[in-house]
């Protein structure tokens, strides 16, 4: 089959670059996107050109001009040459699943160095408590989910518990400190803490946010959650905590820090999360009206069990700067990110 200027034949690439004629074996590639490019033409007219970008094994990165219709075609064509290829720029991307409002894709995520996400690989969510069995094999067959890191405490645990697909290794690492938080309320949970506050319920999330920075149990805990992504090896992995917001926000934040992302990436995707959790907040709100009066008092608990601000991760940051000077210091002497061990993430996760 032709495609604007290659070919596909024998589960082959086959296209011209230097005037030799090349065969790229459509098994070795990782990812394949289409790119559409536009410039002011003559009077204001719109000048469209659509490309084929193709990512391999060995991180070499091809583009193919052709009609838009060539690349969805060469890509549904590719796709069933090499079900294991990632297809498409989810850019943070939600994934569309039946029970997982909040799972999210980080392929295509661009870093400052010009480099991606590579997709299929990094997914954030919230607790994998009743997940479908239809969300279990997208996950288990389309991502290729090999480990889960659950951040919450055991209690949280034993009260919702991870449905976790046949083979997926699953890590538990509660970022808050078990012990410390017993001897405060026993059975103490995320949602109880907020629901359950008595003063300014913002003012609550951002000593909670700068605690995640500033209490060193915690730090230990996303120090080890980075040492498993850095050591993780086929398929893709998820981290979670219960909303997937909060814990799992701050983890993700760190994550693309190490990853070069800027802070203005960063913080979009940080905010995505408000419009993932829109239907859930709805859905208990009007549970709520069913059984009691929801009182002002109560709206402002919901939304923040469900919604973030960016004042919370600027808290995070802002506490970052206060403590260490910098990011790149924090994610060295507090993470023990060596820049060969960044270096190590990056050439892992970026292409």
């Amino acid at each position: 089959m032709k495609y604007g200027k290659i070919r596909i034949e024998d589960g082959y690439l086959v296209f011209t670059k230097h005037m030799m004629i090349n065969s790229l074996p459509c098994r070795d590639i990782l990812w394949a996107y289409m790119r559409r490019e536009g410039n002011e033409g003559d009077e204001g007219r719109q000048i469209i050109s659509n490309s084929l970008v193709i990512v391999t094994r060995r991180r070499k990165r091809y583009k193919f001009e052709m009609t838009e219709k060539e690349v969805h075609e060469c890509l549904i064509l590719l796709r069933a040459l090499n079900p294991e290829m990632a297809v498409g720029f989810p850019k943070g991307g939600r994934i569309t699943l039946q029970s997982l409002p909040n799972t999210r894709d980080l392929g295509a995520i661009s870093a400052k160095d010009g480099r991606h996400i590579l997709p299929r690989k990094l997914l954030r969510s919230g607790q994998l408590y009743h997940m479908s069995l239809a969300d279990q094999e997208v996950l288990r067959n389309e991502y290729h989910l090999s480990a889960v890191i659950d951040l919450r405490n055991e209690y949280e645990r034993e009260k919702r518990p991870d449905l976790i697909p046949e083979g997926v290794i699953c890590h538990h690492i509660p970022i808050i400190d078990e012990e410390s938080v017993a001897k405060e309320k026993k059975n103490w949970n995320a949602v109880d803490a907020v629901l359950n506050f008595e003063g300014d319920p913002d003012e609550f999330m951002i000593r909670q946010y700068q605690n995640l920075i500033t209490d060193q149990y915690s730090v230990k805990m996303y120090a080890r959650f980075l040492d498993i992504l850095l050591h993780q090896d086929e398929g893709a992995i998820l981290w979670h905590c219960s909303t997937g917001k909060d814990r799992t926000g701050v983890g993700t934040a760190l994550l693309l820090c190490a990853l070069g992302v800027s802070k203005e990436d960063i913080r979009e995707d940080f905010m995505k999360s408000n419009a993932c959790l829109e239907g859930e907040m709805e859905y208990i709100i009007r549970l709520m009206e069913t059984k009691t009066i929801v009182d002002p008092r109560i709206m402002d608990r919901i939304n923040i069990l469900f919604r973030v601000r960016e004042e919370y991760l600027d808290a995070v940051f802002d506490t970052i700067e206060q403590n260490y000077g910098s990011v790149e210091r924090f994610l060295r002497k507090a993470l023990y990110l060596t820049p060969k061990a960044i270096e190590a993430l990056q050439d892992r996760y970026l292409v």
